[in-house]
Formats: structure tokens, sequence, C-alpha cells
């Protein structure tokens, strides 16, 4: 998801969960039309439907300096805040190279 539908001016004007005769075309879900019409159809006031990339990366980045720091540690976060950021910064590693938090071979998390 999503394929979309456009107008005659190419403009997104519909999402679908799949393809049909009229919404071939796929988009990733963070694409700037698919953003775009989300962004136009959600109701003033009422939450996104897709959380805002950008202000996950910041939050990221203020935990990795806090705990280059030595403010936090870690393991003072919740088991599956720290899950999550492990497996985040892997698929950052997996998609921009580099080596992983965790390696194959490691059945947890640490």
């Amino acid at each position: 998801m999503p394929f979309v539908l456009r107008d005659a001016h190419g403009a997104v004007v519909a999402l679908l969960k799949e393809s049909d005769d009229s919404a071939a075309e796929f988009l990733p879900p963070d694409h700037p039309d698919v953003a775009a019409f989300v962004a136009e159809t959600v109701e003033p006031g009422s939450f996104p439907l897709q959380a805002d990339v950008a202000m996950i990366r910041v939050i990221e980045d203020v935990i990795d300096l806090l705990i280059a720091k030595n403010l936090i540690v870690l393991t003072d976060l919740p088991p599956v805040v720290q899950e999550k950021l492990l497996r985040r910064r892997n698929r950052r590693a997996e998609l921009f190279g580099g080596m992983t938090v965790l390696d194959d071979e490691d059945k947890g998390l640490f």
C-alpha cells in the first residue's frame, strides 16, 4: 500500500490497498504525493495517519546524544523502547551501509 488514483491534473485523489484498473500506480507511503494527499484529507486537530518521520529521527538522535554523554543508559529505557531503538539502528545501518548494532548470531538485545 498505497496504490494511487490520480485526477486529470495528476494529483492523487485516492489511496487503495490493492491495485485495480483505475489505480495501478504504487507509491511508497513516504512519497511526497502520498503525504500531500494525507495532509489534505486529515481533519484539522486530528492526529495524522502517518507519524512525523523527521521528528522520530530527531528523538532518536537526542536519545543517542544522551547515551553518548552518559546522562542515560540504554538499559534505563523500557525493554520495548530498547528493542525498537536497536532495530531502527540496525535497519538504518543495513540501508545506508556500515555495521549493525547486533550480529546475526546474537539471540538477545545485548
